[in-house]
């Protein structure tokens, strides 16, 4: 969620987000190989849908029907700074429940989305079973929806913006099959009143988009 978001060409942002990927994911990551790979045994495919997609080539994912949602890590942007917001700025506290809000909402719309559109979600794993983690970093808000002196409303034209680092692996060997991230931004396009309702709706409105997203991309590796 955020009033300043860098431009860059592709190559700069991938080499960003996949920097901030690797510093969520699992620690094995970082054992990579004497390969340029960032991500060992995974290739980058063309995605007209996501930012970058990485995967494991070859992988058959019609041998899961069943989907396990991992605990989502949630990272602030490095350019967002929490003391410029209410009048001694954000504590530890709302920090930490920014964090977990936004986590419990990631597995909770993911779960449901995907399990709205068939897929059976379970929480250990097992033969069959995909493990999906979407973790969600860079997080930038425009309007954090803090008490300050006084009456005052904050106006943005969006509630900011995140980056989703998606990880999927083999529920039961840990095996990685595929990474991908996908910066967005949310709210609307004119100048709104910005509250921890909107701002909420605006966070599940961009899960939601990227939930789908990732339904449709599972349904069409299967129907191949």
């Amino acid at each position: 969620m955020s009033s300043y978001s860098p431009r860059l060409d592709r190559g700069a942002r991938t080499t960003l987000v996949t920097a901030l990927i690797l510093a969520v994911l699992s620690p094995c990551l970082a054992l990579a190989d004497s390969s340029n790979a960032p991500f060992p045994g995974l290739e980058l495919v063309p995605s007209k849908n996501v930012g970058a997609l990485y995967r494991r080539p070859d992988v058959d994912l019609t041998a899961y029907n069943k989907i396990l949602i991992g605990e989502p890590a949630v990272e602030f942007s490095k350019n967002w700074n929490p003391r410029n917001y209410g009048t001694f700025g954000l504590s530890s506290a709302q920090l930490t429940k920014i964090r977990v809000d936004l986590a419990a909402m990631a597995k909770s719309v993911f779960a449901k989305t995907l399990a709205d559109g068939g897929y059976e979600i379970v929480t250990d794993a097992g033969e069959g079973v995909l493990a999906i983690t979407p973790n969600i970093i860079d997080v930038y808000i425009n309007a954090p929806d803090v008490p300050t002196a006084g009456r005052s409303r904050t106006y943005a034209m969006d509630a900011g913006s995140a980056t989703l680092a998606l990880q999927v692996n083999d529920a039961v060997t840990g095996t990685l099959l595929a990474v991908a991230y996908d910066q967005r931004r949310g709210g609307t396009s004119s100048m709104r009143w910005t509250t921890s309702v909107s701002n909420r709706a605006a966070a599940g409105q961009m899960l939601k988009s990227w939930a789908e997203q990732l339904k449709r991309e599972l349904d069409a590796a299967r129907a191949k």
